[in-house]
C-alpha cells in the first residue's frame, strides 16, 4: 500500500470512530463493536504493510534527533492503542453488550481520545516525510 493510501485509509478510520462514538451515543452497541472490528483490523493492516517497514527504515541505524525520537514516541503510543483496541474487541468477540462491555466503558473514552491524538502525530509524521 502507498503511503497515500494509508493515509487516506487513516482518515477513513478516523471517520470510522467518529461514526463509531456516534453509534454509542444512541445505544447501538452491537453496530458500534462491528465499526470498531473493522477499524481495529484495518489499523492492524496498515501497521503491517506501511507503518512497522517505514518506523523500521527510519529507526535502524538513524541518528539521535527530534525526528526519529517523534516516530519512536508514535511507534511504541500506536502499538499499545493498537494492542489495547484489539483486547476490547477480543472482550466483545461479536457478543450482545453487556457487563465485559460496559466495565470497559471508561477505558475505551480513554482509547478512543489516545488513539486520535496518535494519528495526528501519524499526520504530522507524514507531513515531514512527504511534504
Amino acid at each position: 500500500m502507498s503511503p497515500y493510501a494509508n493515509l487516506l485509509l487513516q482518515v477513513l478510520m478516523v471517520v470510522g470512530l467518529t461514526v463509531g462514538i456516534y453509534l454509542v451515543r444512541r445505544l447501538r452497541f452491537g453496530g458500534h463493536g462491528y465499526v470498531m472490528l473493522v477499524i481495529v483490523a484495518l489499523n492492524v493492516y496498515s501497521i503491517g504493510s506501511v507503518m512497522l517497514p517505514s518506523a523500521r527504515n527510519i529507526l535502524s541505524g538513524a541518528k539521535f534527533d527530534s525526528f526519529t525520537l517523534l516516530v519512536a514516541a508514535h511507534s511504541v503510543a500506536g502499538l499499545m492503542v493498537e494492542l489495547t483496541g484489539m483486547y476490547v474487541v477480543y472482550v466483545w468477540r461479536l457478543r450482545p453488550p453487556g457487563q465485559s462491555c460496559f466495565r470497559l466503558g471508561r477505558p475505551m473514552k480513554v482509547l478512543a481520545a489516545a488513539w486520535l491524538i496518535i494519528a495526528v502525530l501519524g499526520a504530522y509524521i507524514y507531513f515531514l516525510l512527504y511534504t
